[in-house]
């Protein structure tokens, strides 16, 4: 088998690769072929022009859930620590001290029936969702956001990152941050296969998914705004 045909079937055998792949090229799939692959992220050309790229499918994702948070932030200063040497609630991956008093919608006239300390005491952290189509990393002129090759996960190559927060303002949920100390954008990398923050939680809160699981508690049919009707989870 040649290596272009590898790496071929290798960014399309999953089922979301290949889905994302389908509902992102439309129509024009019948002519599309591979023409660059850089950073696990492979440039595609479609029958009418077009440039896209297509990600490989990450290994999984975490998800959080809001019943179990006591909103310690121990996960955030876990992860600053591990991977800035610093502990800061502002650039770490997990996000819950924006939410830790009124939630994710934030202050409302209604805020004592909403999410938060001030509320119904509902504790939502936000993480990283591995995106299959990052917003982030499509919108980074730098091409500083790749896939690490052992987890999948969409990570910061901080020596091409120039400091300009256009994955900051791309991520519907803010997850990608920039360091206001560094100049350097700081994401979720799933801590090569390890979780610090998934460690560091009392009351298990915050677990790795594989990408299938993770996929279900986001995106399934009881899904709703990213959190499960079920579960309550969140990422």
């Amino acid at each position: 088998m040649s290596e272009s045909k590898e790496k071929e079937e290798g960014l399309l055998g999953s089922t979301s690769s290949r889905r994302d792949f389908l509902r992102i090229a439309g129509t024009g799939i019948a002519g599309a072929f591979v023409t660059l692959t850089l950073g696990c992220a492979t440039m595609v050309r479609t029958q009418d022009g077009k440039n896209l790229k297509v990600w490989a499918t990450p290994s999984g994702a975490m998800v959080q859930d809001p019943n179990l948070c006591v909103g310690c932030r121990r996960c955030e200063s876990a992860c600053t620590i591990r991977n800035d040497g610093k502990a800061s609630a502002y650039v770490a991956r997990v996000k819950v001290s924006r939410n830790l008093n009124y939630g994710v919608e934030g202050v409302s006239s209604a805020y004592a029936l909403a999410n938060g300390q001030h509320g119904n005491f509902r504790i939502v952290a936000e993480t990283c969702r591995q995106c299959g189509q990052p917003k982030c990393g499509d919108a980074c002129p730098a091409v500083a956001i790749k896939v690490d090759k052992k987890t999948g996960a969409r990570v910061v190559d901080s020596r091409r990152c120039v400091g300009c927060g256009a994955c900051q303002d791309a991520c519907p949920w803010h997850i990608a941050t920039l360091d206001p100390e560094t100049r350097i954008s700081t994401k979720c990398s799933l801590c090569d296969g390890d979780p610090t923050c998934a460690k560091a939680c009392p009351t298990g809160s915050i677990k790795f998914y594989t990408w299938e699981e993770a996929e279900k508690l986001l995106w399934g049919a009881d899904a709703t705004s990213g959190a499960s009707a079920v579960s309550g989870a969140t990422a």
